[in-house]
């Protein structure tokens, strides 16, 4: 018997940095539902999709955006500096994520929570009988799963099977070697879609505490003591230090606006306060993403050009990085951008502060 999953979305799709987020997005897409015939609420436009642009010719895949947006969201991922899979960061900059972490049961489970998913999980120790005979299951009943091989730092989906033949679906569809499983490090079977159990004010909990973390916080000193302190020997791992912060949150801010942005997406969803939700769509928006307004992902773009990356580096730094970096115009240059960038995000975390505020108000 042969068995192969519908609505595939191959990831990772456009500014999609964590493998395993993109995967799960896909999965999700599968999971819950999603077709050509779902509408999908456009952010930039404000409106459902009405195929103005050749964006909308795949709306799948723009719903596996949206999906990426609001998992990266409710996980924390898109309010840090850092993603706690990189082991060469340590303290990672948000609560909860331990030097060699990897994809714990309690950060599962939130996400679980949080998009209405079922799953079994497997490791290195499991059979490959138990784990293929809960994988076919689930297929069998339209559900795809998550595995981790070789690579342990990459995720891809298990969306078919033919016999003993497993095919899997990453950047493309594939049929996976005879051998998966003597290199399996993770299996997340996903057993249905359920409803979601993550309350509004339980997300924005999470957020706020993510928000004002220690490390966090402190960061920005640290920033302006690397920049106050740059030499000659340094410059170098200078320049990368501050490409490397900007490169996560340039991208994943603009993930949290688009989350909190939309509307008809996993986390519009949960929220019955509506005049709540659009206080904070309101902030996201002119904080992260609004032009000309000092707004994250705009200075995100200044602080690589002022180290001289770009697309046509590959957006990574080069020897002219260092030599830029030694010069104290970029050094204050940067202090005032990466300045804005936590001002931003201080105006964030006390608007959530005082929207949860305001849940304790009506409580009472």
């Amino acid at each position: 018997m042969k068995k192969i999953l519908e609505n595939q979305v191959p990831f990772p799709i456009d500014a999609e940095s964590d493998n395993f987020t993109a995967a799960l997005s896909s999965a999700l897409v599968i999971t819950k539902g999603y077709t050509e015939d779902t509408p999908y609420w456009c952010v930039p436009n404000r409106r459902y999709c009405i195929h103005c642009s050749p964006c909308g010719d795949n709306l799948p895949e723009r719903h596996q955006t949206s999906i990426y947006h609001c998992l990266l969201t409710a996980s924390t991922l898109a309010f840090g500096f850092d993603y706690p899979w990189d082991d060469s960061v340590n303290p990672h900059t948000l609560p909860g994520f331990s030097n060699r972490w990897r994809w714990d049961d309690g950060f599962i489970n939130a996400l679980a929570r949080f998009a209405g998913f079922s799953y079994l999980r497997f490791d290195g120790t499991s059979t490959q009988e138990e784990v293929l005979f809960a994988m076919k299951n689930s297929m069998d009943n339209g559900f795809p799963t998550l595995l981790r091989l070789e690579n342990e730092m990459e995720w891809i989906l298990a969306v078919g099977y033919d016999e003993n033949t497993i095919f899997g679906l990453d950047s493309k569809s594939h049929a996976l070697p005879d051998n998966w499983h003597s290199v399996m490090r993770d299996a997340i079977v996903i057993t249905g879609s359920t409803a979601p159990e993550m309350s509004y004010k339980e997300l924005l909990e999470r957020i706020a505490s993510a928000m004002s973390y220690d490390v966090h916080t402190e960061l920005e000193s640290m920033i302006m003591n690397a920049l106050d302190n740059v030499t000659v020997e340094n410059a170098m791992d200078t320049a990368g230090m501050m490409n490397a912060i900007n490169g996560v949150l340039v991208e994943a801010r603009w993930h949290a606006e688009e989350a909190f942005c939309g509307e008809d997406n996993l986390l519009f969803n949960i929220c019955e306060n509506k005049e709540i939700h659009g206080r904070l769509r309101d902030t996201f928006f002119a904080r992260y993403t609004m032009d000309g307004n000092n707004e994250t992902h705009g200075i995100g773009w200044k602080i690589w050009g002022v180290i001289g990356v770009g697309p046509k580096t590959g957006y990574n730094i080069t020897p002219q990085s260092a030599d830029l970096i030694l010069q104290k115009e970029t050094q204050e240059t940067l202090k005032r951008l990466f300045a804005q960038v936590f001002e931003n995000d201080r105006a964030v975390c006390a608007e959530i502060q005082a929207c949860l505020e305001q849940f304790r108000k009506d409580i009472q």
